[in-house]
């Protein structure tokens, strides 16, 4: 029964490994025919063809030599790489059959390597030699665009040689250069040499896309140096002539003539430039030209448009000069009238010297630029721009003059008003007066007292302040303000006063129900009319009535006050 067993095992061990090794030789067989197939593409690449279509193109110089090389990288694989490609799938296959099946996977891996950069370099020689047998027609049509430019440039310097100027011949000399260029390119065209024709026509384009943009730029150039900035110039010229020689201008640092020398040394110069054909430095240089033209040209119009600017502003400037004059005596006459009825404060008369210096400064400067102007001495430009200081100067002037008028003005009506406030006064004194006296209480405290009669003498210092024939409205209205706190903190304490003895007699009345049961109750009122009666401290006897009665009934204090407030609020209406 064991033998049986161990038969059967074996005989399964063996199926498995039949069938193991059966799937496994399958698998690398299916390899090894994918890698197979693979040479085969490569080796169907038909760069053989290329290499005979390349020959019959009788190349020569560098574009042979190119070619030998790519040729030689070819026969280099063809002798080598398919070979070991060839032994590399054997290998694999024999140790397939042998079941050495690692061994079949190295060979297999190295095949696989070995196929894919052989396959990379035979893209590589199929694309050189695929430019190579392309580049006699790609010359041909790049070259067709460069010659179609360079006709361009020939009919221009033909027909339009006037626009040039003394660009046109070095213009011409390029462009005979580029004829000898085109001759050598042929010539490498002609004799198969396509990458030394490639390398010429690359230069060659570059050289007439230069000449292209010159001939393009040039003439607008030719134009402004040779036409416009001399006659722009000789404009100058003409102009500061007539400006200082007829019209007696000035110019303040008159540099005119020494400026326009330079710019005409700086015209030679760029024509020099232009007739080199050096157009990034004509170009730098016709700006800064272009810069000191206009420069020179604004001196001018600035002086022009200042004279005409002054002639507008000068009766302005007189007339304003007058009545800030006139306005400043005026106000001398007001103040010295003022000041005999109040005291002003220094910085007014200061002020007013101050001002009538500045008018004086600006009528002395008026008169000098005026006289000036008279005898062709003046700098239109400095006199605009003193006209505009001064007139913004007395502008300012007239702002001080109407805030001392405002000033002046404001001190009668500052004394009425406080002679009302006076009134006012009074008449709330009468009042309190009164109204203190109709309580009929049994008296006052002392320090209301202090604070009536003090407010009393103050009123009436006041009133003897604003009689005195020379008054001090500053100190008055700090009296003034003074006697205006007084009487509101007086109003206050005796509304205070009179609220407290009422509430207090209020309390009074109120507590009386509790004498009999609670006999605190009666030392306390009596506490309460001492300081009533006696000592006429109101707020005080409310305080000792008022605690003594909540410690009886709480919340008693609050309910007669409320009607208290709401009884006077009634009587009030």
């Amino acid at each position: 029964m064991k033998l049986e067993t161990v038969l059967i095992v074996i005989v399964i061990l063996a199926i498995i490994a039949y069938v193991t090794s059966y799937i496994m030789k399958k698998k690398h067989y299916q390899t090894i025919n994918k890698l197979e197939q693979q040479k085969f593409e490569l080796m169907d690449t038909p760069i053989a063809d290329i290499i005979h279509n390349v020959k019959t193109l009788s190349l020569t110089g560098q574009t042979k030599k190119s070619f030998e090389q790519w040729k030689d990288r070819w026969k280099q694989i063809e002798m080598t790489a398919f070979p070991d490609i060839e032994n590399l799938l054997f290998d694999a296959e024999q140790a397939t059959d042998r079941l050495q099946l690692i061994k079949a996977s190295k060979a297999e891996t190295k095949t696989g390597e070995l196929i894919k950069s052989t396959d990379e370099k035979t893209k590589e020689i199929q694309l050189a030699l695929n430019e190579l047998l392309k580049s006699e027609e790609k010359n041909s049509q790049a070259i067709k665009k460069v010659q179609e430019m360079y006709q361009g440039i020939r009919k221009k310097l033909l027909t339009q040689s006037f626009s040039f100027g003394v660009a046109l011949d070095k213009l011409e000399k390029q462009l005979t250069f580029l004829e000898l260029s085109f001759a050598d390119f042929s010539e490498l065209t002609s004799s198969g040499d396509h990458i030394e024709a490639e390398e010429v026509l690359g230069k060659v384009s570059q050289e007439t896309k230069e000449l292209n943009d010159a001939v393009t730029i040039i003439p607008s150039l030719v134009k402004e140096i040779s036409h416009e900035f001399p006659a722009q110039i000789q404009e100058l010229k003409e102009g500061y002539h007539e400006l200082k020689d007829v019209q007696k201008f000035i110019f303040l640092e008159d540099t005119m003539t020494t400026d326009i020398a330079e710019v005409e040394k700086d015209i030679k110069q760029v024509e020099k430039l232009l007739e080199q054909c050096e157009i990034e430095e004509v170009q730098k240089l016709d700006v800064v030209i272009q810069e000191k033209i206009n420069h020179l040209y604004d001196v001018m119009e600035a002086e022009i448009n200042a004279k005409q600017l002054v002639a507008k502003e000068q009766p302005v400037l007189a007339e304003f000069i007058a009545f800030v004059n006139k306005r400043n005596k005026q106000l001398l006459i007001e103040i010295d009238r003022v000041s005999q009825s109040y005291k002003l404060e220094d910085t007014v008369f200061e002020q007013i010297k101050e001002i009538q210096e500045q008018i004086d400064e600006s009528q002395q400067n008026f008169e000098t630029f005026t006289n000036g102007m008279e005898k062709n001495q003046a700098v239109y430009t400095v006199v605009a721009e003193s006209f505009a200081e001064d007139g913004e100067k007395l502008t300012r002037i007239e702002e001080k003059q109407e805030a001392l008028i405002t000033q002046l003005t404001d001190l009668r009506k500052e004394e009425t008003e406080v002679k009302e406030k006076i009134d006012d006064f009074e008449f709330n004194m009468r009042g309190i007066k009164r109204y203190i006296e109709k309580q009929h209480l049994p008296g006052l405290p002392e320090e209301y007292l202090d604070l009536f009669f003090v407010t009393t003498e103050r009123i009436e210092k006041l009133a003897k302040e604003l009689n005195k024939l020379k008054i001090d409205m500053t100190e008055i209205k700090k009296m003034c303000d003074m006697c205006e706190d007084d009487v509101e903190l007086l109003i206050d304490k005796t509304e205070e006063i009179v609220d407290s003895a009422l509430l207090t007699e209020y309390m009074m009345q109120y507590a009386n129900r509790y004498r009999n049961d609670h006999p605190e109750i009666g030392e306390v009122i009596l506490e309460s009319n001492t300081l009533f009666n006696k000592e006429f401290q109101y707020k005080e006897s409310l305080e000792v009535i008022s605690t003594a009665l909540e410690i009886v009934e709480p919340g008693s204090f609050k309910k007669v006050e409320s009607q208290y407030y709401e009884e006077k609020s009634r009587n009030a209406k």
